[in-house]
């Protein structure tokens, strides 16, 4: 039960400096955001952060806690790097508008339309993996289901919490 909470503390914590960080990271790029040609970041392309760093740092979290529950013992490398999956998209999706304007507008649809496919599969991926040899340790389920509930949750609601002092568009 101990593990459960504080399991649950740690996705608590995750979850509001992930909702903290994309804020204000949504009001850099709204405010100095890259730009180039017809095609700008500032403004309303800022939601580009939310909406692709976001499912990042879910899918990483996600992904993480499967594993975690699964007895991995490198669920914190194998959780980053499936976030980092996400980055990736995100900046080739960046780059592609940044460099080719509104003719790779299309593209860079399809790679936010891969972001959000990314962050329900990865930990879909994550549960089928062999495991390792089975732990003597117990495994609580309900406390990493919650945990991962709980981690979506406190980010969307830290990150309109944080809107409130620090807004994209102030």
């Amino acid at each position: 039960m101990k593990r459960a909470v504080a399991l649950l503390i740690w996705a608590s914590v995750i979850g509001v400096v992930a909702g903290v960080f994309l804020d204000v990271a949504t009001f850099l790029v709204a405010r100095y955001g890259p730009e180039a040609g017809s095609y700008s970041y500032r403004g309303n392309g800022a939601l580009a952060v939310p909406f692709g760093l976001g499912p990042a740092i879910l899918a990483g979290a996600w992904v993480a806690l499967v594993l975690r529950y699964r007895g991995f013992a490198r669920w914190k490398e194998i959780g980053l790097a499936a976030g980092l999956v996400n980055i990736f998209l995100l900046l080739v999706s960046v780059l592609l508008l940044v460099l080719f304007n509104s003719a790779a507008y299309g593209v860079s649809t399809a790679m936010t339309f891969a972001i959000l496919v990314w962050m329900i599969i990865a930990p879909v991926v994550a549960a089928f993996v062999p495991a390792p040899a089975k732990r003597d340790e117990p495994r609580e389920l309900p406390g990493h289901v919650g945990a991962g509930a709980l981690v979506a949750v406190v980010l969307v609601l830290a990150f309109f919490a944080a809107e409130a002092v620090l807004a994209p568009g102030s």
